[in-house]
């Protein structure tokens, strides 16, 4: 995001297209139009492109507007009962009037700013002064550099140069022009400048170069590049450059400082107090990290069970897992889809430091306060074998044959990293480190106050189920237990003044269950504890009053914020534009976002251009504000929406991927004859626009194409996948490990487990591209040949099968997941003894089976052996074998399981006591298999009650 240039958009156009050839043609929000070849089909992608030009100079005479276009007969707003015709009134008119009222007022008159008035109801957007038909000689020569930047660019690109040399050359020959523009380069420099640099990175992945990652990172932040991609690759690099290669003890040391300095730098990306200032020598890496209670709230809601309106969220890929969100908490500073970019860096980088051939014990030291919050993450979301392996699965942008012996090489060494993280013996706990005095927290060990072991851990967990179950009794029944407990002991209110996220909670709940009394009752005991309201309570009001759509308490609201003075922030203006929209009030959601808008470049104006300095005055509108927007205008009133995107093209606000997400899904619901083509449109443009496509972005495609076939015959779903990789092929998506895996579970999800044909189909495009079967993958297979009801006689058969075509024939390869569901098909399949003996390898290698329903079947199976022969003398042995196979099996399952208790320690007794309460158990009392001397007091009070 870019403050605008002072440069006529007619001079520098005609030169500008000469310059540098025209890299989007395709409209991204074509869909939204009555045709394909609508006039407005273009509108965001051509905005954007040409922000910079068209902005500030003959704004009077040259803004473009937000016009309405000929509607067809045939669009969906035209045939909208209540909007036949948008007027003044709508919301689209509301916006125009907002946005530019002032500044044509301020153009007729010569102004170069403008104001925003509060009592008129509106937001004004500064204007540049007026212009004369001819270009000042200044601005000519601005152009013309620009012109040379970029005709530099493009012939260093096309350089055969190897990646040291091009950053040398660049370095030399461009860099101090690239730099010099900074927040006010072009579009067109902007794009050519991050593809050159991202180039470079690729380069250097690919040939394992050290010490220059640092500077390559530098340079993307400089022209405002924060995608973490490219940063997880040097990390990758450093850290494969340490494992596979031989090095002197002094080079390994700088390889390891390199990447502890890289660690640093991306602590302090996209923070405005360690930004470098022109002029001024790069700031010095240094860690600049969240306090632990500002990430443990995105750490345990990781940990309680997601919901959303009453029901359950899908966790979407690993991606959103709950140990990549723990993980991602500590880049704070990033959203999550971004913060997951570089979770693979951040485990090669945990299990480099945790080997003593490869990092001595001053840099762990060095490391503590990133292994600090690290150790609190994990400690709530440990990861597994399987998680570790499905993240390195993703689709990581870094060499495939170096990304495999990464993983292989964090997997073996995962051991060492929980010992360096949890250990007392740690170096970097026994140099006593602390975290900062701005946490909350006194304590080296990550155990925290909200932790769920802590008494307010535990209150926060039962109120968040309480509210998950809508049941008002239930929340003010803990609301209650909280205000006794704090009756008794003092000592909890002074946690809950250290730690008011609790409080904050609570002040969410009783807005979005309309009890005001109970609010009432909140605030006071705040004001008892001396407990401060902050913005991010007032941001809880709001998003409980949005769940009401109470659109009234929030603007009320906003009024007492704004007239108090009160610093707000980017999430507070969010929740109260998404809160406006979705509370039926889209006119003045959209009003918001003008006045949001029209007080940042209010703020740019007065600063002279310094957007460093605006933001200390006002909040710059970013695409999650706008993605806010659009989420709510949407449903509501497309033609709006797609306007909100043009406008945010202009004001050179960059789309991301959830941007294209809510547009994809919206385009497959929208139901009308073009929405193919939209959908064509939309991702043709994420290609040219470099955003890559998320495992979210795969879900809706595959559950929009291929969830509606339920009844299609063998061929219409095989024509479905062939169709759905074309069409990904043709706009340049290339399915990775994860898509087709996404691809294999939907197809199997259909009725009788989809069609042979169609996931033969899958499975040879898979093969075509290079993918090699992942475990999950095979696990989706076996799972689909079970599904079928009644199972077909050759069901074991078919198991061995496709255990043999993925090269698996033993329990080191695959994952855990994949070996005990083998176990559960041979039990449900009659293979008793082949479930026994998988079931005892995994027991002999430490990690038994611990999944109760695959236990079960194995359980049921042992069991129904056994009554099939009771009558039979000749097989009392078998019976007798089968009995003690049984007992076996309920032995060591309870054996490991106290084990890891005894451990792990504490645990979540609510949890503990679904785990007890699991069929497995009483089937093992009804059959007699249980050694009563070794049963837990737990469980036998839930089997005898």
């Amino acid at each position: 995001m870019y403050a605008s240039r002072t440069v006529c958009s007619r001079c520098a156009a005609s030169r500008m297209r000469l310059a540098v050839p025209q890299t989007h043609r395709t409209g991204t929000v074509a869909w939204f139009s009555s045709s394909p070849a609508a006039e407005d089909s273009a509108a965001f992608e051509q905005d954007t492109t040409t922000h910079a030009q068209q902005t500030t100079t003959h704004r009077g005479s040259h803004r473009r507007s937000f016009q309405t276009p000929h509607k067809s007969p045939n669009s969906l707003s035209f045939r909208r009962e209540a909007r036949k015709r948008l007027d003044q009134t709508s919301a689209v008119a509301l916006f125009n009037d907002v946005v530019q009222r002032a500044g044509a007022g301020a153009s007729s008159r010569g102004d170069s700013g403008a104001s925003s008035s509060r009592g008129g109801g509106s937001a004004t957007v500064p204007s540049s002064s007026s212009t004369t038909d001819h270009c000042p000689e200044n601005v000519a020569a601005s152009v013309l550099g620009e012109w040379e930047i970029a005709a530099k660019m493009k012939e260093l690109s096309e350089m055969p140069l190897a990646p040291r040399e091009k950053l040398r050359y660049f370095e030399e020959n461009v860099w101090a022009q690239v730099k010099e523009l900074r927040c006010r380069m072009p579009k067109h420099l902007y794009l050519s400048a991050s593809m050159l640099l991202t180039e470079i990175c690729d380069g250097v992945a690919q040939e394992g170069l050290t010490s220059i990652s640092l500077t390559l990172s530098r340079m993307l932040g400089t022209i405002g590049k924060w995608d973490l991609t490219p940063r997880n690759q040097l990390v990758l690099n450093l850290c494969h450059a340490l494992i596979t290669r031989k090095h002197s003890s002094a080079e390994r040391l700088v390889i390891a400082n390199e990447l502890l300095d890289m660690w640093k730098h991306l602590s302090q990306l996209m923070r405005s107090s360690q930004v470098q200032r022109p002029g001024e020598q790069p700031v010095c890496p240094q860690f600049v990290l969240p306090a632990v209670d500002e990430i443990m709230d995105e750490v345990l809601w990781a940990s309680s069970p997601k919901t959303k309106g009453g029901r359950r969220l899908k966790q979407g890929s690993v991606s959103f897992a709950p140990t990549t969100r723990a993980l991602a908490s500590i880049l704070i500073q990033f959203r999550l889809e971004g913060a997951a970019e570089v979770i693979p860096g951040l485990l090669a980088t945990l299990a480099v430091l945790s080997d003593a051939r490869l990092a001595r014990e001053t840099l762990t030291i060095e490391a503590a306060p990133l292994l600090y919050l690290v150790a609190v993450a994990l400690e709530h979301q440990p990861p597994d074998e399987s998680y570790i392996e499905d993240m390195f699965a993703t689709s990581v942008r870094f060499p495939e044959a170096k990304l495999s012996e990464i993983q292989s090489y964090v997997v073996a060494q995962w051991p060492h990293v929980k010992d360096l993280l949890f250990s007392k013996d740690s170096a970097w706990r026994r140099c006593g480190y602390r975290p900062s005095p701005s946490s909350s927290s006194s304590s080296s060990s990550p155990h925290h106050l909200s932790s769920p072991h802590s008494i307010l851990g535990k209150f926060h967990k039962k109120l968040r189920k309480a509210y998950n179950t809508r049941v008002t009794g239930a929340v003010i029944s803990v609301w209650q237990d909280l205000t006794a407990q704090l009756a008794e002991r003092p000592d909890l209110g002074r946690q809950l003044r250290d730690d008011p996220d609790l409080l904050d909670y609570c002040v969410f709940v009783w807005c979005a269950m309309q009890r005001p009394y109970k609010l009432q009752e909140t605030l006071y005991l705040m004001q008892q504890l001396q407990v401060q309201p902050t913005v991010r309570t007032y941001t809880n009001m709001m998003h409980g009053w949005k769940i009401r759509k109470d659109w009234q308490r929030i603007e009320a609201l906003w009024e007492k914020l704004v007239e108090s003075g009160i610093k707000l922030d980017v999430f507070i203006w969010t929740g109260r534009i998404s809160g406006l929209i979705e509370s039926g009030k889209p006119q003045a959601g959209i009003h918001a976002l003008a006045e949001m808008q029209g007080l940042w470049t209010k703020a740019v104006a007065s600063t002279g251009g310094d957007a460093e300095s605006a933001a200390s005055i006002a909040i710059q509108p970013t695409i999650e504000v706008v993605n806010a927007a659009l989420k709510g205008l949407i449903t509501v009133d497309r033609h709006a929406a797609n306007e909100v995107l043009s406008w945010a093209g202009r004001e050179g606000i960059e789309p991301n991927i959830r941007t294209f997400n809510i547009l994809l899904k919206a385009s497959f619901q929208s139901g009308s004859s073009n929405a193919s083509e939209g959908v064509d449109s939309l991702l043709k443009t994420m290609v040219a626009r470099g955003v890559e496509p998320d495992g979210a972005t795969f879900t809706i495609i595959l559950e929009q194409l291929l969830g509606g076939m339920s009844n299609a015959s063998a061929d219409e779903q095989v024509q479905a996948v062939e169709q759905i990789l074309s069409d990904m092929q043709g706009v340049g998506l290339k399915p990775n490990r994860e898509t087709y895996g996404k691809m294999l579970h939907a197809v199997s999800s259909l009725p009788y487990g989809g069609a042979d044909a169609a996931v033969a189909a899958v499975q040879r495009h898979m093969r075509r591209d290079g993918c090699s079967s992942t475990p999950h993958s095979v696990t989706i297979l076996i799972e689909r040949a079970l599904s079928r009801d009644p199972l077909p006689a050759n069901t074991g058969a078919t198991i061995r099968s496709l255990l043999q075509q993925h090269h698996l024939t033993s329990i080191d390869q695959g994952d855990q997941t994949l070996w005990e569901r083998v176990m559960s098909a041979y039990a449900v399949t009659g293979d008793v003894p082949a479930a026994m003996d998988l079931f005892r390898q995994l027991a002999r290698a430490g990690r038994p089976v611990t999944s109760l329903p695959c236990l079960t079947d194995l359980l049921k199976a042992l069991l129904r052996h056994h009554h099939q022969h009771h009558d039979d003398d000749d097989d009392d042995a078998k019976n007798g074998s089968n009995t003690s196979d049984a007992k076996e099996v309920v032995r060591v399952v309870l054996n490991h399981k106290l084990t890891s208790a005894a451990v792990e320690g504490l645990s979540d007794p609510e949890r503990g006591a679904r785990y007890w309460r699991h069929h497995f158990w009483f089937m093992a009392m009804e059959y007699s298999l249980l050694d009563w001397e070794t049963v837990p007091a737990e469980l036998e009070r839930m089997l005898r009650g």
